[in-house]
């Protein structure tokens, strides 16, 4: 895990993912706020608790998409990974890329999930399973 600060993200497999630098961090981040009383009663100020929001590109939240990646490298590899070691090498690809998560410089659709999977398997050493 790195020393990310970045706000926007989606759970994945129940580890939170950075949007921007894909790190992997064990929860969702949050930040604490008081907030006032409405009356003036002399009531203290409660905590509120802010979640750190869902990214998404378009309608594709940042999950979703590394599903289509994952489900893509399972089947290109006829099976070679299992769905969480699928989403892992996922989220390496997009590391490797080095775009955030719905920047304009990628696609962030399905099409555009299957083509970061098969543009990165272009560099496999193949054998009769399809897997490195």
């Amino acid at each position: 895990m790195a020393d990310c600060t970045h706000w926007l993200g989606d759970e994945v497999n129940g580890i939170w993912v950075c949007a921007r630098c894909f790190s992997k961090h064990p929860e969702r981040p949050r930040r604490y706020v008081m907030e006032l009383s409405r009356e003036s009663s002399g009531r203290p100020a409660r905590q509120m608790v802010i979640l750190a929001p869902i990214a998404q590109a378009g309608d594709v939240p940042l999950a979703m998409f590394i599903d289509f990646m994952a489900r893509r490298l399972i089947a290109r590899t006829r099976g070679g990974f299992h769905m969480a070691d699928a989403r892992d090498y996922a989220i390496e690809i997009l590391r490797s890329f080095g775009e955030p998560f719905g920047s304009d410089d990628l696609d962030w659709t399905i099409a555009g999930a299957w083509e970061m999977v098969d543009e990165d398997m272009q560099c496999w050493d193949h054998d009769e399973r399809a897997s490195n």
